[in-house]
């Protein structure tokens, strides 16, 4: 990677000349590509396998627990069969790189995460709130939609559903 002498440091010998880069500055177009490959190879090094449908998911395998790792530039999500797992892997990702645990899972990329005994609701609301206040259209009336919202899907084979 190279750059344009940075003001106040021009080499008057050589104002044409430019700098080649030992690392990544922040801010580059590169730096978020050189953070993933620097962060995937130190999660390599602990263990973690990278997946082959996603690659921001990681996954570990250890005795008979399991963790689960999503790296979105520098959002991380980080679930383990195990607290203690889960602990472990925090600790030693905490010894490596800055960073903090923010607790139970609320919010990841725009969606609100709500954590209950029946089970995960995942909600964008808030993002669609604020996607008709960047349009103007808050003050809009509401309509139906055409789509079928109670649908029932089957995990037993193809899709069954007439027309489709």
């Amino acid at each position: 990677m190279f750059c344009s002498q940075p003001t106040g440091f021009v080499d008057v010998a050589h104002p044409d000349h430019i700098c080649r880069l030992n690392k990544s500055l922040y801010g580059l177009k590169q730096a978020p590509r050189a953070w993933n490959s620097c962060f995937a190879a130190h999660l390599q090094t602990l263990g973690f396998l990278e997946a082959k449908s996603d690659t921001s998911l990681f996954i570990y395998r250890w005795n008979s627990g399991t963790a689960y790792m999503l790296l979105y530039v520098d959002d991380i999500v980080l679930t383990a069969f195990s607290a203690s797992l889960l602990r472990q892997l925090l600790t030693a990702l905490q010894a490596s790189f800055p960073m903090k645990d923010l607790g139970p899972l609320q919010h990841f990329l725009s969606i609100a995460v709500t954590c209950s005994s029946s089970g995960m609701m995942l909600s964008q609301r808030q993002y669609a709130l604020d996607l008709l206040e960047r349009a103007g259209m808050t003050a809009c009336k509401p309509c139906t939609t055409p789509v079928d919202t109670k649908a029932k899907l089957s995990s037993d084979g193809p899709c069954n559903t007439p027309g489709v």
